[in-house]
């Protein structure tokens, strides 16, 4: 086995630290006991080196604490916009079935108890279904999983709003309210209170000017 300059060199030192140790460790005298002066100078460099080696290792753990935090940030919005592009190809595909059954959707702004033609019902529900499934996963997102911002909600709100302003959607929603989470069915009950009172309050408006 070859020996490297550089260990031959640490073997050097260790051995002759450890000779000096062995044999002259102290300078006694009658009155005190004075420890060698090369040996003071060893202890204070090597206390030296090690309070400097816990000062490095405390930088090194900060910076691995603070690339933790980043990337649990990253993570975090990485699951943001993931959930953002699933509720707007969500959207999408509604404003679609919208698109392809625009009569039907025209029919939502009639009352619930005398929509006119009963074969319409099956497509009215299925696109009632879609609204509120949609508006609780969007409501959950919000609320239970915290994955919604102020502005994003209040933009979903506004769509809700709308949706819920609708005559058929409210009939319907009295109908179907016990198939969805209580906490959504508070939040829509609400919703439609505050829709109708604000549809009564907009009628006695105009009534009043007339």
């Amino acid at each position: 086995m070859k020996w490297s300059s550089p260990m031959i060199l640490t073997m050097g030192i260790v051995i002759g630290l450890s000779c000096g140790l062995m044999l002259t460790p102290l300078i006694s005298t009658e009155d005190d006991v004075k420890v060698a002066m090369w040996l003071e100078i060893v202890h204070r460099v090597c206390t030296s080196v090690g309070g400097l080696g816990t000062f490095v290792a405390l930088i090194i753990v900060m910076r691995q604490f603070y690339l933790l935090r980043t990337q649990t940030e990253l993570v975090q919005q990485n699951i943001v916009a993931s959930m953002d592009a699933q509720l707007y190809a969500r959207l999408d595909s509604f404003n679609k079935f919208i698109v392809e059954h625009y009569k039907e959707y025209a029919l939502l702004d009639q009352s619930f108890e005398r929509n006119a033609s009963p074969e319409d019902w099956p497509k009215l529900h299925h696109l009632c279904d879609l609204g509120f499934t949609f508006f609780e996963e969007i409501y959950k997102h919000h609320v239970r999983y915290k994955l919604l911002d102020t502005e994003d909600w209040e933009e979903w709100q506004q769509n809700m709003v709308h949706f819920f302003s609708k005559p058929y959607v409210r009939g319907y929603w009295n109908t179907v309210v016990g198939r969805y989470a209580r906490s959504f069915q508070t939040f829509a009950n609400d919703l439609v209170a505050s829709v109708v009172a604000g549809d009564e309050s907009s009628r006695l408006g105009k009534s009043s000017c007339a």
